[in-house]
């Protein structure tokens, strides 16, 4: 049996629309075998609302890409314990992506490499900000060149916490990609350019001090908060408290905030108060980056 656990992530961090992620410690855990007939369990967050049907499981349709290019078809057992937010903008299906096309592999004995196993998880996402995350763990920066992810790893400071307020509705990828604007003024586009580089280059050398101006996403933020109820008071309630930079985690619901590590707690109540205001239920996390992404563990 293989067992591969695969982190939560969140995608963009303000203005690295489709290029920026991290990955958190949040977990789907996959266990894969060989079996006489296909079976597939799930428990965790999600599993009420999970048809057991394998053909309808995202986890089971990236195994199946993997036996598919490889030319097996033999029977398997499916086993999921999930803890990431479904539709919350928290990276689920890209876990579920990134965990079923590892644990087939490794089940296969690794037909495929590793770039291999990304082209499948870009294919099946449809965009590398999360996969990416997902699959090498840490903050990554991806992109695509003639259907070719490449991607690099940029060092996390250690001192920074993660918050990760989750509020208690869905809003589907689709519905809020449906906003984006065909076409984007030049100057914003100047401005987010500006803003993801000066982001990457604060954290690197772990000057905080503009870190909230750098997280200002100019042209898909705007757009999206209108689903979410209270979104600029909760952002504002964060900065209050002690976060040095807020954003949308990936398409949202959640919002994620970076903030000291001895400040995780405070900032997480204040933004979970001011979803109260806005009379909305939610969830805090006080998490860490996962740097090991895709990880096979011993059983």
């Amino acid at each position: 049996m293989i067992r591969v656990r695969v982190p939560a992530t969140s995608a963009n961090l303000g203005p690295g629309f489709d290029a920026l992620g991290l990955a958190l410690s949040l977990y789907l855990q996959v266990d894969l075998e060989w079996s006489d007939q296909n079976i597939i369990e799930f428990t965790g967050e999600g599993a009420q609302g999970i048809k057991s049907l394998p053909e309808n499981n995202l986890v089971w349709q990236a195994a199946s890409r993997v036996f598919q290019a490889t030319g097996h078809r033999s029977a398997v057992k499916l086993s999921i314990h999930n803890e990431i937010p479904i539709g919350r903008g928290l990276g689920s299906s890209a876990a579920a992506i990134v965990a079923g096309l590892t644990a087939a592999n490794e089940l296969l004995g690794k037909p495929l490499n590793q770039e291999q196993v990304l082209a499948l998880a870009v294919e099946m996402e449809g965009h590398p900000d999360n996969v990416v995350p997902a699959y090498m763990g840490g903050l990554t920066v991806a992109m695509v060149d003639n259907k070719q992810v490449y991607c690099q790893k940029v060092p996390f400071p250690d001192e920074i916490g993660v918050v990760i307020v989750v509020p208690e509705f869905e809003l589907p990828t689709e519905i809020s990609r449906s906003v984006l604007p065909q076409q984007i003024d030049q100057k914003a586009t100047v401005s987010n350019l500006q803003r993801a580089c000066f982001l990457l280059a604060s954290l690197h050398n772990g000057d905080f001090s503009n870190l909230d101006k750098a997280m200002d996403d100019q042209i898909y933020q705007p757009l999206r908060k209108q689903f979410i109820p209270g979104f600029d008071q909760v952002m504002n309630a964060a900065k209050s408290h002690g976060a040095v930079g807020t954003a949308l985690s990936g398409a949202g619901p959640s919002i994620l905030a970076f903030c000291p590590a001895s400040e995780q707690e405070r900032v997480a109540q204040a933004m979970q108060e001011a979803f109260r205001h806005a009379e909305v239920n939610s969830r805090a996390y006080n998490l860490q980056v996962d740097n090991k992404g895709a990880e096979i563990l011993t059983i």
